[in-house]
Formats: structure tokens, C-alpha cells, sequence
């Protein structure tokens, strides 16, 4: 004899109203930023304009860049180089205190510490083209494979604010972006979209 036990999740309406979801999409190839985009956070409630809560906990929960379909050949760049990119280091302009960042590359190495990062690993899948959905050359897209799990830091609240928004080659520390090997200059030609799990946090 089997005894199940049906678990029901409590949410508190207070709290929900608390935690945002922030979607921000990119088409870099109308602004060729390489790397480095400023973006309008708007305000959506008045908690998120308070000065009650001037900090949150943020975490980047969703990632997907791709090309458009007229790009046969596409591949992360750098200004002045193509790459091999299996990670990607996602940096935000909203201060915080609970980041840092250690490297060792041929420059020989260093530290960084502050604002928001997060490592996003990719998975590569084939979205195909403009014509058909089924894989094809240069029909590829990078999906972060990490997020939904990890916890959250702390950080200023962004809403209201023109935040910045850089993607980072983790060895090298330069900034990256998607181009097209089949031409040059290494222009950025990505479309990027992530999705950001926002909840502010009462001052105390």
C-alpha cells in the first residue's frame, strides 16, 4: 500500500509582488555595440520606485543568441579576431558587492571585483533559417544551459535606470559578440535575448 502526499506550494501575495521578470532583447546588428548595449529599464509598480527598496537580488535565468538568416557562417567575435566561445560572462551595470573574478590568460592574469556577473555555459542547437525550422548551414543558436538553478545576488535596483549590459569573453576579458565569419570587418550581427528574475529586497 502506497501513500502519496500532495505537496501545495503557499505563495504570498506580498511577496510575489516583489519579484519581476525582466526580458531584454537585443538586434546589435542596428547598433553594432560589440558587446556593450545600454538599455532603458522602465519602472513597472511603484514598489520598484521606492525608496524602500533601493536593492534586489537578480540572476540571469534564460539566454539565447542566434543570428539572422542571411548569415551562412556565424561565430563569436572579438574586435580584431573570431573565436571559440563555450562560456560567456554576462556583466550588469547595477552595482554590487558580491562578484568577483580571477583569471589567468597570455597576458598573464589579474583580478576584477564588483557589479553583476553570472557565467553563462552555451549548448548549441541548428533554429534553421527564415525559409524552414529544420536544421541548416549557418542556422545555429547558443542557449545558456545554466540559471534556473543558481541563486541570486544582490544588486542596485535597476528598474528606472539606463543599465549596461556587456558580454565578456571569461579568459581573454575582452568583449564578445556574434558575428560572421564569411565577411569582414568583425561587425556584430547578433540577436541576443535573455531573461533577468528580478525581486527587490526592503531596506532595513
Amino acid at each position: 500500500m502506497s501513500h502519496e502526499i500532495n505537496a501545495v506550494n503557499i505563495y504570498s501575495i506580498d511577496e510575489e509582488r516583489l519579484r519581476f521578470r525582466v526580458i531584454i532583447a537585443i538586434d546589435a546588428a542596428n547598433q553594432d555595440g560589440r558587446g556593450q548595449y545600454n538599455i532603458d529599464i522602465p519602472i513597472p509598480t511603484s514598489f520598484t520606485n521606492s525608496h524602500e527598496y533601493s536593492t534586489c537580488r537578480i540572476k540571469c535565468d534564460s539566454f539565447t543568441a542566434w543570428t539572422p538568416a542571411a548569415r551562412v557562417a556565424p561565430s563569436w567575435g572579438q574586435v580584431g579576431a573570431f573565436m571559440k566561445l563555450g562560456a560567456m560572462e554576462l556583466q550588469l551595470s547595477a552595482p554590487s558587492a558580491q562578484t568577483t573574478t580571477s583569471f589567468i590568460n597570455a597576458a598573464g592574469g589579474g583580478t576584477e571585483s564588483s557589479g553583476f556577473r553570472q557565467i553563462l555555459p552555451w549548448a548549441v542547437t541548428n533554429v534553421g533559417n527564415a525559409a524552414v525550422a529544420t536544421a541548416q548551414p549557418g542556422g545555429y543558436a547558443w542557449l545558456s544551459i545554466s540559471g534556473r538553478a543558481e541563486e541570486p545576488i544582490l544588486a542596485a535596483n535597476p528598474f528606472g535606470q539606463r543599465m549596461e549590459v556587456r558580454f565578456i569573453n571569461p579568459t581573454t576579458r575582452a568583449r564578445v559578440y556574434l558575428s560572421n565569419t564569411g565577411a569582414l570587418p568583425i561587425a556584430d550581427e547578433g540577436l541576443y535575448v535573455m531573461q533577468l528574475d528580478v525581486t527587490m529586497v526592503a531596506n532595513k
